[in-house]
């Protein structure tokens, strides 16, 4: 893998992002028919999967992936065009490289989650090593609130159903998906590792939020996405990004402990007793006291792990699709 640049010093918030107004999209008749027919390919794709080894899995995934790649034209432009942005200074051909391993984990990543349908936590175990976990068991100690900061790094389904079936009941606030029966696929691999997921934006979801963690419970959340959600444009790879400033006014609000955590899938022979990701945390984040840029802390840590393994990262997505007016 090329050299990756060092990071950029930290940067001040730029602006807090205006509420912006989205229409609400019209569901098609073809977008529904495509989620049905997804979903069913998807199912029978986890009943192959299913009696293969883990490593097997892998395996297949990893040519899907591959397929992805050379089939996906839009999604395969998105990716250099955003590895240019972030990584001006690498060759055309390494960021080229970086692209079609992004694809490979991707398809490695979801080969994964299908295998995981018909297994336990005894199958997550065995392929997940564990550094930090005592940063978690302190921050509970303190008797707090706990959010779980995190990023589409590595295999984050994977990090949800570690850490519950560590026994934390960890709920995950989440968008939902636009197609119904890709949600319930979705959904029933969360439920079968005891992670609840919060629909953002849905009905009542305030209230199941600020529930859970004036029990003193525990929520994950991802921020690393432009979503239709109330946000700030913080710098992300010395780019404004839209970010969502829910996580960061949510834990100042509730004096939560903010703890950082991701996975990454770990080269051959990295692993050990057989393992092949290894899941981090870290201590739990001193924020400043301004959700923008406590926002912004958030972001640099989510930008430190993209660096650490850039090709395990969705580069498909449009980070930057929206840009603050006058730049």
């Amino acid at each position: 893998m090329p050299a990756e640049p060092p990071s950029p010093p930290p940067s001040p918030v730029l602006a807090a992002a205006p509420r912006i107004r989205f229409r609400p999209a019209r569901r098609r008749a073809p977008r529904r028919l495509r989620g049905v027919l997804l979903a069913a390919l998807l199912r029978g794709l986890a009943a192959v999967l299913s009696p293969l080894s883990w490593a097997a899995a892998e395996r297949c995934g990893r040519a899907l992936g591959a397929l992805a790649w050379r089939l996906g034209r839009r999604d395969r432009r998105r990716a250099l065009d955003h590895l240019a942005i972030a990584f001006p200074d690498l060759a055309p051909a390494a960021r080229r490289a970086l692209a079609r391993d992004c694809f490979r984990h991707q398809g490695m990543n979801l080969a994964e989650c299908l295998h995981l349908l018909g297994r336990d936590c005894r199958e997550v175990a065995a392929h997940v090593e564990v550094e930090g976990w005592e940063e978690v068991e302190r921050a509970r100690a303190e008797d707090r609130p706990l959010l779980i900061v995190t990023g589409h790094c590595g295999n984050w389904e994977l990090l949800a159903a570690l850490i519950n079936c560590r026994g934390l009941g960890m709920a995950v606030v989440a968008r939902a998906l636009e197609e119904p029966e890709l949600q319930a696929l979705l959904a029933g691999l969360r439920d079968r590792f005891g992670t609840a997921t919060i629909e953002r934006g849905g009905e009542g979801a305030a209230r199941a939020i600020l529930g859970r963690l004036r029990r003193g419970g525990v929520l994950g959340m991802l921020i690393d996405q432009d979503t239709k959600v109330d946000g700030v444009w913080v710098p992300f790879f010395g780019r404004p990004a839209f970010t969502p400033v829910g996580p960061a006014k949510i834990a100042l609000r509730q004096r939560a402990a903010v703890v950082p955590a991701f996975i990454e899938r770990l080269p051959a022979g990295r692993g050990t007793r057989g393992t092949r990701h290894l899941a981090r945390f870290h201590p739990a984040m001193d924020l400043p006291g301004d959700p923008g840029e406590a926002t912004a802390a958030m972001t640099r840590a989510v930008e430190d792990q993209i660096r650490r393994r850039p090709e395990q990262w969705v580069w498909m997505h449009r980070r930057w699709r929206r840009q603050p007016e006058g730049i």
